[in-house]
């Protein structure tokens, strides 16, 4: 069911036969929501929410106050409770007490079921966040409140909980009396189509149409990301335009929608054995690749995706930035590429390769790079030159990737940074698959002159990680023979470290020909003594095994 459908059942709640309901749902679709704008004109409505309700009483005092007394001692309620109070003072005149008196004792459960004898229409008492109940409350009481508050004369009681979320101990309760008390649950399981986003300060037109896309079910999480809009917006100049707002809006819901509600977040296959398949389900899983999915087509700049998150994130923005980045915003033109000339599109050329040369990391370099070549070729320039260009740069940066350590970069598909150009693709799977040598190469070479310290380690680490995966298994092959000598096992002049790193390189050895290993192994042994030998033994047998 639909959260709209609350307001429509709420609409009709006089003429239902029922004294007691109940809306169920996950948070944030949007049941407190709908409740509140189906009875925003009622005035008699009670709302109590159960989050910090210490006693259970309580409900009975507000229920007296918000429905009763009204806090308006001179309403028809008010004159009532007066002669009541009235009559009651008179019996206790007899024992010396005054009205002040009998008014601090009189049991508000107690006044309230009187009053609401004097009741002509219905009066309904919202109890919200039930699932939110403080551990000091006892489920079972609050049933028997609600149960007698049907019984009440024009009484109806709405009750707005997930139950999902209710403790395991209350659960038990819940399910032994809901059926009792609660005399029809409705399941609230999408969000309301119909909402009215001004009340919520958000802009209509926006978040419909980014609802279109995005199927956003928790409505707090939209209030939570137009507030962070809010948040960044104070740290625009008033003279930015509406376009760059309306980007810088689209960012902001992005990263607080899909930093809470992980909509493009995708399970792991847990039966996946593929190392090169789960590398590449970690990278579409990342909160900047998700994000990304939100704005396809925008023209502010990636750097300003990472300035916002980093905002959201850790609350630091750098307002010269996000001057800067404006001003390239600017840059970029009054309108997207698609919609210009072939004259105008000549004139963004050099600006794209200039950003292409000058890119900070891979997504810019691609990004611009990309852009080039597309808009080029449907221009039918040549842009050989270009392609040249980002070659180098990109085995640049590729190499200086691998060299800091971040080689699982290489598992990358061109998909992730979203290119188009067929050439662009080539050129990156050709790259891509040098580097994968070039790693593969820088390990073995360096293993090759030494297998002692951190480095060596964590080389040898990554060889024998990497042995599996199809994108480095045959370079390892290739580079393999370079290892068989005397440093890559446990013999001479071992420490631990030096030890683990052997390890390391042995496996490899065995796992890409078992034969020729162990055939080396035995003739090393000839020449080693014997605690040497003693080492090579107990880590074979522990390779074999694996």
């Amino acid at each position: 069911m639909k959260a709209d459908n609350i307001k429509n059942i709420i609409s009709d709640i006089d003429h239902l036969p029922y004294r007691a309901i109940l809306f169920d749902g996950t948070w944030g679709i949007g049941k407190s929501y709908a409740v509140n704008e189906a009875l925003e004109a009622n005035p008699n409505v009670c709302k109590i929410s159960m989050f910090g309700l210490k006693d259970t009483r309580q409900i009975y005092h507000e229920a007296l106050f918000q429905l009763a007394l009204k806090n308006n001692i001179g309403g028809k309620i008010g004159e009532i409770a007066n002669n009541i109070l009235d009559g009651a003072s008179k019996i206790w005149d007899k024992v010396g007490q005054t009205k002040e008196a009998v008014q601090s004792i009189v049991n508000e459960r107690e006044m309230f079921l009187l009053l609401s004898k004097e009741f002509t229409s219905v009066h309904i008492i919202v109890i919200d966040d039930l699932e939110r109940m403080s551990d000091d409350i006892n489920l079972e009481d609050i049933f028997g409140i609600i149960e007698e508050l049907k019984q009440c004369n024009y009484v109806k009681v709405i009750v707005i909980a997930n139950t999902d979320e209710i403790q395991s101990d209350k659960k038990v309760v819940f399910e032994k009396y809901n059926e009792k008390v609660i005399e029809r649950i409705y399941h609230i399981t999408e969000r309301a189509e119909k909402v009215t986003w001004s009340k919520m300060n958000i802009h209509a037109d926006f978040v419909e149409k980014f609802l279109n896309i995005h199927k956003v079910e928790n409505l707090r999480t939209l209030e939570k990301a137009q507030r962070f809009f809010e948040d960044v917006e104070l740290f625009c100049k008033r003279d930015m335009s509406e376009q760059f707002l309306e980007e810088l809006r689209l960012i902001c819901f992005a990263i607080v929608v899909e930093s809470i509600d992980n909509l493009y977040y995708k399970e792991a296959n847990s039966n996946n054995t593929d190392s090169v398949e789960k590398m590449v389900s970690t990278i579409g899983n990342t909160l900047q690749h998700r994000i990304g999915r939100y704005l396809y087509g925008i023209k502010c700049s990636g750097n300003l995706v990472e300035m916002l998150l980093e905002y959201y994130e850790e609350g630091v923005l750098n307002v010269d930035q996000l001057d800067a980045e404006y001003k390239l915003f600017l840059n970029s033109g009054g309108k997207s590429n698609y919609y210009k000339s072939d004259e105008e599109i000549r004139r963004v050329l050099p600006t794209l390769r200039e950003e292409m040369i000058e890119a900070k990391n891979l997504a810019e370099l691609n990004q611009f790079a990309d852009s080039y070549v597309v808009w080029s070729d449907i221009l039918e320039e040549n842009n050989e030159s270009v392609l040249s260009e980002y070659r180098k740069i990109l085995n640049k940066m590729l190499k200086e990737i691998v060299l800091s350590g971040k080689e699982e970069i290489l598992t990358y598909s061109y998909d992730l940074f979203h290119i188009s150009s067929e050439k662009i693709k080539r050129i990156y799977q050709e790259e891509n698959k040098e580097m994968i040598k070039f790693s593969i190469e820088t390990y073995v070479r360096y293993l090759k002159n030494t297998t002692r310290g951190k480095k060596a380690y964590e080389y040898s680490y990554k060889l024998r990680n990497k042995l599996d995966s199809s994108y480095y298994h045959d370079v390892i092959m290739t580079n393999g023979d370079d290892l068989y000598n005397r440093i890559s096992f446990p013999v001479d002049d071992v420490d631990e470290d030096r030890y683990h790193t052997c390890y390391n390189i042995m496996y490899v050895l065995y796992h890409l020909d078992a034969e020729k290993f162990l055939q080396y192994c035995e003739e090393l042994k000839e020449d080693c003594d014997n605690m040497s030998r003693h080492r090579i033994d107990v880590l074979i047998e522990e390779i074999v095994k694996k």
